[in-house]
């Protein structure tokens, strides 16, 4: 009786022993996921970009004109691989917004946080986002304006940057408001002039 109670007693001990080892090693082989980074993108127009000559006359902007363009499906890519961008890191779906791109303040264009979204840390090769307008609205003149018959609204950006957890990429993008405004024929199409001019990271 006691031979076969030492017995369980110590083969009760050695399957706990068995089980305490098993669950040590595979605490050591589970990895935790990397922390996100936020990725802010800001959307500003070329100071040097302040005129358009329509019907021979030539128009400089002023604080009171407008030319609203619609921002959308903001997405940055890893090769083939991709994360979606957000307006804010509270968003969590995607949306279109209307920014006046020549508004100013104290004789400047305004900048405008257009995405400012969580995305996983690493390495990107691009960044992609829609842009859309209808209408300019300069001194006493409202120009309708759209995209050419075919054209894709979707903007990609080349650009190899990295994303470091619990750190911020700042990625500020230019784009030539009235450079974007082509006339064609008896109309005038919307070609957005967009380029990376600055990167940037903080914490």
């Amino acid at each position: 009786m006691k031979l076969t109670t030492g017995f369980t007693h110590g083969l009760s001990f050695g399957l706990l022993l068995l089980a305490v080892i098993l669950l040590s090693k595979c605490a050591t082989d589970i990895q935790t996921s990397p922390d996100p980074g936020v990725l802010k993108v800001i959307l500003y127009s070329d100071p040097a970009d302040t005129q358009i000559v329509i019907l021979s006359k030539t128009f400089t902007v002023s604080s009171s004109d407008y030319f609203g363009v619609t921002v959308f499906q903001g997405k940055v890519f890893s090769g083939e691989k991709f994360a979606f961008l957000y307006k804010d890191k509270m968003s969590y779906r995607q949306e279109d917004v209307t920014y006046n791109i020549i508004e100013r303040k104290e004789g400047r264009y305004q900048e405008f946080t257009i995405f400012d979204s969580y995305v996983p840390p690493g390495d990107y090769t691009s960044l992609q986002f829609g842009l859309n307008s209808n209408q300019v609205k300069i001194g006493y003149l409202e120009i309708p304006v759209k995209l050419p018959v075919g054209d894709n609204p979707i903007r990609k950006l080349e650009q190899v940057f990295t994303v470091k957890e619990n750190e911020v990429t700042e990625i500020k993008v230019q784009i030539s408001p009235f450079k974007s405004v082509k006339r064609y024929r008896d109309s005038y199409q919307f070609i957005p002039e967009l380029k990376i001019v600055e990167i940037n990271h903080y914490r």
